[in-house]
């Protein structure tokens, strides 16, 4: 039977678990793998393991705490339980996303707030992990298109895992069951949730699913369960003569860490689990005696893990609105402002919010505390609703990669501010003044994101962006792609860049074409088992369509599309991209369009890079793709922005010339864009 009955303070002293300094230094690793990821510097590609070890290293504490309880009272008090949770996670996590809501009409773009307001209010009540995914969001996306309150999807999976699992321990404990019967069930748990990863069809279900990210923390409670008592003897002991072989477990997280990335075909093939059996080893060294819990019992790592929460809630926001385009900082020196100021922030909030209602110096009653929680959430949406509602009447959502992006104020505000009227090609058959601004939308992958960035940062008010450019997305709107090493990729999160024209086209002077390696691999359709392989003829035969579907929705207005050439590429195993037969491809379809249509017209630049392998080339592109800040924004103010302007306009004159636009378009026919 389960009883809500006050908790003594004996009860608690007998249910408590003993403090392991290893394990707070568990956490600062944890921690500090995830911010490096999210810093965008590639040092660790798979820092978002770290969210792995978090998750396992709260199953085994929460249940641990369970199970003592269970043996010590014969009952688990649910709600002196959920009321230590609340107030250990909801207090910072409500502030940091108030916070969010509060500064978001000042530091985001109109798109990025227009989504906020869903983002705070499904963060607040611990479900974000499933907005996230009926969104369509992709980890993968995070940093081509970011919310700053994305990360909080981890903490909903928690709290939702909170609920459920001291459920599960006072049902199976009232049924007669203990910890090793509690144990086999948590076990056969993590088999079914391991499963629904192996068979499930979507990226975005298997990385934010509760259902399937479940495993890791249930591990976690099966280890709590069924050798809970030997750790805590374990605690005590001597070190042993092969303790020393401890540190390889936790030298195998960071190396994973390392080494892979968010879009290793092995995440998502239910292998997390066995990444969490590796957490499970790591938790264990960190209580015995050894070169390991020595090492995670170093102070600093010890208090980097006490306010591990704090960080973890702190640092994304601040990454996503303290970037390059706000500072203009190197890389790795903007990284060192970003954690000092995600300490400092930290820190306030530990001694000022965090610790006090903790140690119950405030809200010291239980209906005092659920009170101010839900007045907490009704101030937020309200906030939410009231600041961002000018956000979201302003910009078309959509298409919710888009990302809106000038160099101080939006792309409409800006052409409004120097009395230029965005031109209505329905009405005017030709545009004679080569001097004023222009507008584009750039659609393509985080190559096309990289390109726009730079366009917008050289900008001097002659250019106004739109960038569409989604990390990893080919042209086309398909399912899945297939890199030259035969990792398969769930593109489903992807736009369409149809739909993104054609909600655009009256707002923009050009189209502009920026496709990377993304637009040069295998790719599987949506229903379809077949493979379309890059060499193939479908493979030009869907691009060329592809063209002719865009034609039709710019040519009545008489926009051209703009085709920005594809430099070679560096090998780069997190990138693979250097596939020459494939880029010749890519280049002879880029070549066709631009014979073949009067309005359509290819931008080149490679011939001003250096070469990807050499000194250069490297510092120009670091990554052997993407431009380096500095270098993109002179190589835009200097090339790019004057190339692209010019092309635009030789294009106009081509296409005024062979009757490709007309003042009446009723009467315009596509056809005569074609080149006969």
């Amino acid at each position: 039977m389960i009883y809500l009955l006050p908790v003594t303070e004996e009860t608690q002293q007998r249910a408590s678990l003993a403090h392991h300094r290893g394990l707070d230094g568990l956490r600062g690793v944890a921690v500090i793998l995830v911010i490096i990821y999210h810093s965008g510097l590639n040092w660790l590609p798979g820092g978002f393991l770290g969210v792995s070890v978090f998750f396992t290293l709260s199953g085994f504490l929460i249940t641990s705490l369970l199970i003592n309880e269970c043996e010590n009272t014969g009952r688990i008090n649910l709600k002196a339980f959920w009321g230590r949770r609340l107030r250990r996670l909801a207090p910072a996590s409500l502030v940091v996303i108030a916070g969010v809501v509060g500064l978001a009409s000042w530091l985001s773009t109109s798109v990025e707030a227009s989504r906020i307001k869903g983002d705070a209010i499904s963060a607040a009540l611990y479900f974000s992990n499933w907005r996230f995914i009926y969104s369509g969001h992709s980890y993968g996306e995070l940093f081509a298109s970011p919310s700053p309150l994305q990360h909080l999807w981890s903490l909903s999976i928690e709290e939702q895992l909170y609920v459920v699992v001291p459920l599960l321990i006072a049902g199976l404990f009232a049924l007669g069951l203990r910890r090793r019967g509690i144990g086999l069930v948590m076990l056969v748990a993590v088999a079914g949730s391991t499963i629904v990863t192996v068979f499930a069809n979507s990226h975005e279900q298997i990385y934010y699913g509760t259902h399937a990210r479940a495993a890791e923390l249930l591990l976690g409670s099966g280890l709590a369960c069924l050798f809970g008592r030997r750790i805590e003897r374990l605690a005590v002991q001597k070190a042993k003569p092969w303790s020393t072989l401890n540190i390889v477990p936790l030298v195998g997280v960071i190396a994973l860490a390392r080494f892979s990335s968010v879009d290793s075909s092995w995440v998502y093939s239910g292998a997390l689990t066995l990444f969490a059996g590796l957490s499970v080893v790591c938790l264990i060294a960190a209580v015995q005696a050894g070169l390991v819990k020595s090492f995670l019992s170093l102070p600093l790592l010890v208090r980097v893990g006490e306010v591990s929460y704090g960080l973890y809630l702190i640092h994304w926001p601040v990454i996503v609105w303290l970037n390059s385009d706000r500072l203009d900082l190197r890389p790795t020196a903007l990284f060192v402002v970003q954690v000092v100021v995600t300490v400092l922030l930290t820190v306030l909030s530990y001694w000022l919010i965090e610790q006090p209602i903790r140690q119950r110096k405030v809200l010291l009653s239980a209906p005092w505390a659920l009170s101010t929680f839900v007045a907490t959430l009704v101030g937020i949406v309200v906030l939410a609703s009231a600041i961002l509602a000018s956000a979201s009447s302003e910009v078309d959502t959509t298409p919710e990669v888009l990302v809106t992006i000038a160099p101080t104020t939006s792309v409409i505000e800006s052409l409004s501010a120097s009395s230029t009227t965005i031109v209505d090609h329905a009405a005017v058959p030709i545009r004679v003044d080569r001097t004023g601004p222009l507008s584009v939308l750039v659609i393509g992958d985080s190559t096309a994101e990289n390109i726009a960035t730079a366009l917008a940062q050289a900008s001097d008010g002659s250019l106004g962006v739109i960038s569409g450019g989604v990390l990893g997305c080919p042209l086309l709107k398909v399912a899945h792609v297939r890199d030259r090493k035969d990792s398969q990729q769930d593109v489903s999160y992807c736009p369409n860049n149809e739909r993104l024209v054609h909600d655009h086209a009256s707002k923009v002077d050009a189209i502009v074409i920026v496709a990377g390696v993304a637009n040069q691999w295998a790719y599987q359709y949506a229903g379809s088992d077949v493979w379309v392989e890059p060499d193939s003829d479908q493979y030009k035969a869907d691009l060329d369509k592809f063209l002719e579907d865009i034609e039709a929705i710019v040519a009545p207005r008489g926009l051209p599309v703009l085709v920005f050439e594809t430099p070679p590429v560096r090998d780069n195993p997190e990138i693979l991209g250097d596939d020459i037969a494939a880029l010749v491809r890519w280049a002879g379809v880029i070549n066709e369009w631009d014979s073949n249509w009067h309005s359509v017209k290819m931008v080149p630049y490679a011939d001003t890079l250096s070469d990807p392998n050499s000194d250069e080339g490297k510092a120009e592109r670091p990554d052997g793709v993407h431009l380096a800040e500095d270098f993109r924004r002179e190589l835009a103010r200097v090339i790019l922005i004057p190339r692209l302007r010019d092309k635009y306009f030789d294009t106009l004159d081509e296409m005024n010339q062979n009757g490709c636009r007309s003042v009446d378009t009723k009467s315009l026919d596509i056809e005569l864009c074609r080149v006969a």
